[in-house]
């Protein structure tokens, strides 16, 4: 299968920053895209596409990368009128890369949206590309991470605000990645504007901001109606790590096409820098910063138990009891 990899660099330093970086360069996602541009090909697949609003900026960025091996930069077309301080600005512009993409790709290519901060680990199998195009699109269900984290009743509640109905099994898609054929395009980009517009006029009501609510509610709207979703995450053709973190072990991920990493954006433009991909060098950076913050959660960990431990006195019986009056009355 032919595949259009493709990503977004919004530039715009009077915005909210995204609550994952830290960089105060403007350009930093430019850098990122040229990381992922590189494993790319590296692994024999297409140039990356990067789609911005500030072209000439980001050519410039580029400008000593040897012709061959930099992305192909196309200006953004943007329509989506949402206020700058709201988290996760620059996401919300993926939706008009979609709708620009929409009249740009082949009938018989498949759609890869792809975030900045991603980097290619292997090809992608090309079986999966082909289930992929029978059903017309695959994405990564992320609900795993973000029921828990969020509490599933609420997250849920934000989907069905959005989506202005009942979903029948509410599932939430990262938005790092998604495969689509041309034909699903044109039945998503409509959808997902409507529920974009019922986002903006929700926002405040929302406990989610981002391009993730009103396209996974626009999915789960289209999988109501009969449509199949390919889960890209369970074939590991996308990973979602965060440094430290244990939802999956980390060996989980080194088996996976692309992982990103939201948390080790700095590791990426790093690793931008080289002239050659090594997986094996960047793949002992990522192991490090995991570590080191493993540690770190450690001592936060012991910290806070030790502040909690001298307010607290224990029975035999399990119970917690906070003085020795409340000892005394504890049954035995």
């Amino acid at each position: 299968m032919e595949i259009f990899p493709c990503t977004l660099v919004f530039i715009d330093i009077a915005a909210a920053a995204s609550p994952n970086s830290t960089s105060t360069d403007p350009l930093s996602y430019a850098h990122q895209a040229l990381c992922l541009n590189k494993t790319l090909l590296h692994f024999g697949m297409p140039r990356l596409r990067i789609f911005t609003n500030m072209p000439d900026a980001v050519i410039s960025c580029l400008a000593t990368v040897p012709e061959a091996r930099r992305p192909l930069i196309y200006r953004l077309a943007t329509s989506i009128n949402i206020p700058r301080d709201t988290g996760f600005y620059a996401a919300h512009f993926k939706l008009d890369l979609l709708e620009q993409v929409k009249g740009m790709l082949a009938p018989e290519t498949l759609l890869m949206l792809l975030d900045s901060d991603i980097v290619a680990m292997r090809p992608l199998a090309d079986e999966l590309l082909e289930r992929c195009a029978d059903v017309g699109v695959g994405a990564f269900d992320i609900s795993d991470q973000v029921f828990p984290a969020y509490g599933s009743a609420r997250v849920i509640k934000d989907l069905e605000i959005v989506a202005g109905r009942h979903l029948r099994n509410p599932r939430w898609y990262g938005g790092e990645f998604l495969v689509s054929t041309l034909p699903f395009l044109k039945r998503l980009v409509p959808v997902a504007r409507a529920h974009c517009e019922r986002y903006v006029n929700e926002i405040a009501h929302l406990q989610h901001h981002g391009d993730e609510s009103f396209v996974s509610a626009a999915l789960n709207t289209l999988a109501d109606e009969g449509q199949q979703i390919v889960e890209l995450g369970a074939y590991q053709a996308i990973g979602r790590h965060w440094s430290g973190n244990t939802h999956r072990d980390l060996r989980w991920f080194e088996n996976c096409c692309f992982v990103h990493l939201p948390d080790g954006k700095a590791l990426i433009e790093r690793e931008s820098r080289y002239s050659d991909v090594n997986t094996n060098r960047f793949w002992r950076a990522v192991l490090a910063a995991h570590l080191r913050n493993r540690v770190r959660f450690g001592i936060k960990l012991w910290f806070e138990a030790s502040a909690i431990a001298p307010k607290l006195r224990w029975i035999p019986d399990g119970h917690a009891v906070t003085s020795s009056d409340e000892l005394h009355r504890t049954p035995r």
